[in-house]
């Protein structure tokens, strides 16, 4: 049996392999350990910084469970903020957010119908003095329909007076009013009544338009960055009309 010397561990001879074997376990605890202690600067060079309980600013190698939630910065070993981590939302805060999330969306709804209405708009009128013009015609077309309305009342009346009148001359000869007579005039009460609740629709449809074009208006006054020059001249005659009416 012979052996290895020369200030090295001595292995015996006779079994091949073993030197290798040895330096195969020399080299993965060699690398196991250089493992850890990187993982050691790995971990060292990470730091926490919160804020605590008391109000207190803390900075650690570790971060407490209980204050995960609450927000937090990890930073290098030279103190640069790597993130920013946002503490959780209460649910008071999550409601809140949510709520400004449904405003936004119904604001970006909103500006996209608004923003149809007014390309709609330019389409129509070039300048506000346009729908202004557009305003007085349909507002005249509704006023001679009105007129229309009132002549038919008054001929009615005249109707009923002239079919009353007829029947005072019959009583006074001693005759009876005929059921042809009285059949005539009570239509005729009907149709006025008629007449006369369409003319208080033909007003309110007037309203209607008036609001309408009003905001249409001075939706393009802004949009065309032009006045309408000719609608307060049209809203004094439109009020003298009104009132005649």
């Amino acid at each position: 049996m012979t052996y290895q010397t020369d200030h090295q561990e001595y292995i015996p001879a006779r079994y091949p392999g073993a030197a290798t074997r040895g330096r195969s376990i020399l080299y993965k605890s060699v690398s196991l350990m250089l493992l850890s202690c990187l993982a050691l600067n790995l971990h060292a060079a990470f730091l926490y910084r919160y804020t605590n309980d008391q109000g207190l600013t803390v900075l650690t190698q570790t971060l407490p469970a209980e204050y995960a939630t609450k927000g937090y910065e990890i930073m290098n070993e030279k103190g640069r903020v790597l993130r920013v981590v946002a503490p959780e939302l209460t649910p008071e805060q999550i409601a809140e957010r949510d709520a400004a999330l449904e405003r936004e969306r119904l604001a970006e709804l909103e500006k996209a119908r608004q923003d149809k209405i007014d390309e709609e708009l330019k389409l129509q009128f070039t300048h506000p003095n346009d729908a202004v013009r557009v305003l007085n015609r349909r507002i005249q077309d509704f006023f001679s329909l009105i007129d229309v309305k009132k002549g038919k009342i008054n001929n009615m009346h005249i109707q009923i007076k002239d079919f009353q009148k007829t029947a005072a001359e019959r009583q006074r000869k001693g005759l009876p009013i005929t059921e042809d007579s009285l059949a005539k005039i009570n239509q005729l009460q009907k149709e006025i009544e008629h007449n006369e609740m369409d003319i208080i629709e033909i007003n309110k449809d007037i309203d209607k338009l008036l609001s309408e074009f009003d905001e249409k208006i001075k939706r393009l006054e802004i949009i065309t960055h032009k006045q309408a020059t000719d609608y307060p001249e049209f809203l004094k005659t439109y009020q003298a009309l009104r009132q005649k009416l």
